[in-house]
């Protein structure tokens, strides 16, 4: 084994994960809708940025145009892709109309798995709106996506 093989093997050894961190991006776009929710939920619109360092998800992001304050942000994980399912944490929100979402969720091999299959998402929920205001599957990034 060569020198810079050693090396490399120990600063993966005492950095787990630290050369491995995977990005993901989703857009915000309004929960699911009825006639009786429509006004509620339309034209409110986001997106966030992820990323997975070791176990570790943290998430960033923004959003707009909600017609009443923001009131609580969650990461969740359904079934598969576009499939809602339960809360794994909590996120932290601004209580406005407008404003951003943030947070860091220590997640099991299971729902990193999720993750990767595109079935863990961002859901913001609003006063008028408390099962979800907007929601966001995350994918991972590709090269356009800033």
């Amino acid at each position: 084994m060569s020198r810079h093989s050693i090396i490399l093997a120990g600063l993966l050894l005492a950095f787990p994960g630290a050369a491995f961190a995977q990005s993901y991006v989703a857009e915000l776009d309004p929960t699911p809708f009825d006639a009786t929710t429509r006004e509620i939920v339309i034209g409110a619109i986001g997106d966030v940025k992820a990323t997975l360092n070791g176990d570790v998800l943290t998430v960033t992001g923004k959003f707009s145009n909600l017609t009443s304050p923001a009131a609580a942000a969650q990461l969740r994980m359904g079934l598969a892709k576009g499939v809602p399912g339960e809360s794994v944490g909590k996120l932290t929100v601004s209580q406005g109309q407008e404003g951003t979402v943030s947070g860091s969720v220590k997640l099991t091999a299971a729902q990193i798995t999720a993750l990767n299959r595109q079935s863990v998402y961002v859901r913001v929920d609003s006063e008028k709106a408390p099962d979800g205001n907007l929601q966001g599957w995350l994918e991972p990034a590709g090269e356009g996506d800033n």
